[in-house]
């Protein structure tokens, strides 16, 4: 029973490779890929033997010391602090988009950092998590704090020495959940101070040096326009502990090795971050980034179980031969792969776009600058991005990695392999921060008060522009044009349709917008394939999603002939593909367009009424 204990998870991944090689800058690419090969190399190693034994030993909660005094400390196994040592101080992965390590002269592009994460996260889930949140709080004090707090407290969370500061958002309330507007925390001026009261239900990060937590000051609206945010340390200048008691920690199903649990404040010190009335929204900013980064843990995930359930079909036979050469197999690797390299291809354009966002800020005023979701395109374009990965991704890698496990047999179910540990891990994708519902709806609120489907057609549409002079993709290009112009109609028409109808149909249409800009992204990956490296293999993986997500009316779709034969292992294994060996695929699925825009054709001649819109 193989696995990938010994791989190199940067070396094996030409899908990232390419990605980063055709977008980076040709000499930051060639700084950094030393360092991604040496992070892959840990993932392969070190970093899964230390994330399977913090695994199996859960932190343990110390509430007072051996005096009675209020200690709040969380007791976590050597291994998780090696983990963290190496990902924060070796490879400065909190830090790489604020301020430069390793041997960059500056912060290195959120492109370049999700990559770093990727490959991270393909070892070790549960540690991403607070280190996403000490990072997005970077970015939230930075951008809204004063400067004496991004002095005192921004300074030593960006350290990558030992003496660093870990950060956490703490805004779900027990009878709220993710009705935040219900929030009862209360902030109180005492003096010059504010003071915290009340009780956080559920604390990611519990154990962190910093807390972001959302609070209603005395008196303030209901609703989240009451609340604001402030910025509570665990000990204060003096060197007691703050007013807070973690109540316990939580017994999850999965990311075992972080603390998550339940906070008591008391009258505990919190500083003001920017204006009162405004918390949530600058909240929303961090839970935004936090987000993207749960999507790209999620895409790792999926990553990790393809390539076990791989690994494991290529070195295992089966009736007479090696599993990897078995129909069904081959079937099931491919649903995905189809799965895993969209979600790589979405996560890596939405870190392009992130970046682009945060380079026109420099051109915005600073009110402009201030606001939650700034007024130029490309802030508006992450803001409805950010979401829809999240509630897609982190749903699809639940399938992927339950699919990878099956594929191990019955073994994928002992922990001696990481199948289980990756399948308890997937499920947190589609709760925390959101569940697929609340970011479903979200990405419709981008849409309709952010204007954000702008920006998201016109980038789809422009794409398909360039790739429709091709004749090998251009039906293919013009019906995911088709598909553009039917969605952006629908997005525009969101406000005119009833609120309950229009809820109701918000996960299927996040899917659908989800689904043409892969599909697009893959394409576009294809063409480039194709023209760089006369290899089609590309190309066959956008056939296959197309035909998988987009071309269902068409009737039941069969698995692609081409897996049967050798080109099938060439698209597992990333090898030069010919576009001979792709011909009757491509063949069927332009005649399934066809037969799609024929029934369409029919319903608008029999129901002339439903030709407008």
């Amino acid at each position: 029973m193989p696995d990938t204990y010994g791989t190199n998870a940067f070396e094996n991944d030409l899908d990232l490779q390419r990605i980063l090689e055709s977008t980076l800058p040709t000499q930051l690419y060639a700084q950094a890929k030393p360092h991604l090969a040496r992070l892959g190399r840990l993932v392969g190693t070190t970093l899964d033997d230390l994330s399977r034994r913090a695994d199996a030993n859960p932190p343990r909660l110390r509430s007072l010391d051996k005096r009675g005094n209020l200690i709040n400390e969380v007791e976590f196994h050597p291994a998780y602090a090696e983990s963290e040592r190496i990902a924060v101080e070796e490879f400065g992965l909190v830090s790489m988009s604020h301020e430069p390590v390793l041997d960059f002269a500056r912060p290195v592009p959120h492109l370049l950092k999700y990559a770093f994460w990727y490959v991270f996260g393909q070892a070790e889930f549960a540690l991403a998590c607070p280190m996403s949140m000490t990072d997005s709080a970077i970015r939230v004090l930075r951008r809204f704090g004063s400067e004496q707090l991004n002095h005192a407290y921004a300074e030593r969370m960006v350290s990558t020495s030992a003496d660093r500061f870990t950060g956490a958002q703490f805004m779900t309330e027990k009878q709220g959940g993710s009705d935040v507007g219900t929030n009862t925390v209360e902030a109180r001026k005492v003096g010059d101070e504010w003071r915290l009261w009340g009780n956080k239900w559920f604390c990611s990060n519990v154990s962190a040096d910093l807390a972001l937590v959302l609070a209603r000051p005395e008196g303030a609206s209901p609703g989240t326009s009451g609340l604001a945010m402030f910025l509570m340390p665990r000990i204060l200048p003096d060197g007691s502990m703050n007013n807070f008691r973690i109540s316990r920690l939580k017994e999850k199903l999965g990311t075992r090795a972080m603390a998550s649990g339940e906070v008591d404040f008391f009258g505990a010190v919190g500083h003001l971050v920017g204006d009162l009335g405004t918390g949530f929204k600058q909240m929303m900013s961090m839970v935004n980034s936090s987000r993207l980064s749960n999507a790209m843990r999620s895409t790792a995930l999926m990553r990790r179980s393809f390539v076990e359930a791989l690994t494991s079909a290529q070195g295992r036979p089966a009736f007479g031969a090696l599993l990897v050469a078995q129909p069904l197999m081959r079937a099931t690797l491919f649903r995905m792969l189809l799965e895993t390299e969209a979600a790589t291809a979405m996560l890596f354009h939405t870190a392009q776009i992130y970046d682009h966002a945060d380079q026109a800020l420099g051109s915005l005023t600073p009110p402009e600058r201030a606001l939650s979701v700034p007024p130029e395109p490309f802030s508006r374009y992450v803001r409805l991005l950010t979401p829809m990965l999240k509630g897609v991704i982190c749903k699809r890698a639940r399938t992927v990695v339950a699919e990878g496990m099956e594929a191990r047999g019955g073994n994928g179910y002992i922990d001696d392999w990481v199948d289980g540990k990756l399948l308890r891990d997937a499920q947190l994708g589609s709760i925390w921060e959101g569940t697929t519902s609340i970011v479903a709806l979200d990405v419709q609120r981008a849409i309709l008060r952010d204007n954000a489907g702008a920006p998201f057609f016109a980038d789809i549409q422009q794409k398909l522009k360039d790739l429709i002079s091709d004749k090998t993709v251009s039906p293919i290009a013009q019906f995911l044009m088709d598909c553009s112009n039917e969605a952006e109609r629908t997005a525009r028409e969101l406000d005119l349709v009833d609120a309950a109808e229009r809820e109701l149909g918000a996960i299927e249409f996040m899917n659908k917008m989800y689904n043409l800009l892969a599909a697009t992204l893959l394409l576009e990956l294809a063409d480039r394939e194709a023209n760089d490296l006369g290899s089609f293999r590309k190309l066959a993986v956008a056939l296959g999603y197309i035909e998988t997500h987009m071309l269902q009316a068409t009737g039941p779709q069969e698995p692609p002939s081409f897996l049967l034969t050798a080109a099938g292992e060439s698209v597992l294994t990333n090898a030069h593909v010919e576009l001979e060996s792709l011909t009757e695929t491509h063949g069927r699925v332009v005649e399934h367009i066809h037969m799609l825009k024929a029934a369409r054709g029919s319903a608008l001649a029999a129901h002339p009424s439903t030709r407008e819109g």
